[in-house]
């Protein structure tokens, strides 16, 4: 029995495939159909198991897409910052060229009256009213030389050793300059006050001062020549009690950012 259905399996198998292969119209929609059949039942299993490999294939171009763009900026940041401190540079070169070209018209105008230094510290006990300079009794630095720069006066030599001197600047506590206002017969003495400001005290309300005066050295403390730019009167208060009038001064230098300084010969 077992052997007859092997037989007649064998034989519809054999006929299925000779007809296949004949091309036989009947067959071959046969064939169609089961395949239609087969794509009906399957076919929207196939599509939900492909859509997440596409999804996965998606993910991965983002991530490559993502990778590549964070690269891209990480390259451009750097020149950005390569350029940046590469313009940093020039502009300070050229800063520091204007200095240079101010400071030698400067000494130009005034040939063998001058010696050039540079500030290379501050004193740390009074930092913000003493300056260290690069010269010193070698370079025929003495006490009480007045220093300047093409703004005006910065102020004197109190220390000297071999190789370096300490300056007091204007406004140090300790420091005071004969000062007159520019064009007008006024005069006052300029103390320090060791702020950014200084005071011009000993002017009575009757002289004539106001704000926007500019103050230049009188030349009659015996420390600095006359003419020396100081700086310019920003209040002037006559409401005071007493005889003076009560008159703020901003220098004309700032004495935490000077570089190069000039020690005037008497």
């Amino acid at each position: 029995m077992r052997n007859s259905i092997a037989i007649i399996i064998a034989i519809l198998v054999l006929v299925i495939s000779f007809l296949s292969f004949t091309n036989a119209p009947f067959v071959a929609r046969s064939y169609s159909t089961v395949k239609a059949g087969f794509s009906s039942v399957f076919g929207p299993v196939l599509s939900v198991v492909s859509k997440p490999i596409s999804s996965v294939g998606g993910i991965f171009d983002s991530y490559f897409n993502v990778v590549g763009a964070k690269k891209e900026n990480k390259e451009l940041r750097e020149k950005y910052e390569k350029l940046y401190v590469e313009n940093q540079k020039l502009v300070e070169t050229e800063r520091e060229n204007v200095r240079l070209r101010k400071l030698l018209e400067f000494v130009q105008k005034r040939p063998n009256t001058m010696i050039a230094a540079s500030v290379v510290g501050e004193d740390l006990k009074n930092w913000f009213r003493c300056v260290i300079i690069d010269k010193g009794s070698k370079h025929n630095i003495r006490q009480k030389m007045p220093v300047v720069t093409p703004k005006g006066i910065v102020g004197q030599v109190v220390e000297v050793d071999l190789w370096h001197a300490k300056v007091m600047v204007l406004n140090d506590t300790n420091s005071s300059v004969d000062v007159s206002v520019e064009g007008k017969n006024t005069r006052g003495l300029l103390e320090g006050t060791g702020q950014n400001t200084v005071k011009m005290k000993y002017v009575t309300k009757n002289d004539d001062i106001e704000i926007g005066d500019k103050l230049v050295t009188s030349g009659k403390d015996g420390i600095y020549p006359k003419g020396i730019p100081v700086g310019i009167v920003i209040t002037v208060n006559k409401n005071k009690a007493g005889i003076f009038t009560d008159i703020d001064v901003m220098p004309y230098n700032n004495f935490r950012q000077l570089d190069e300084v000039l020690l005037v010969r008497k």
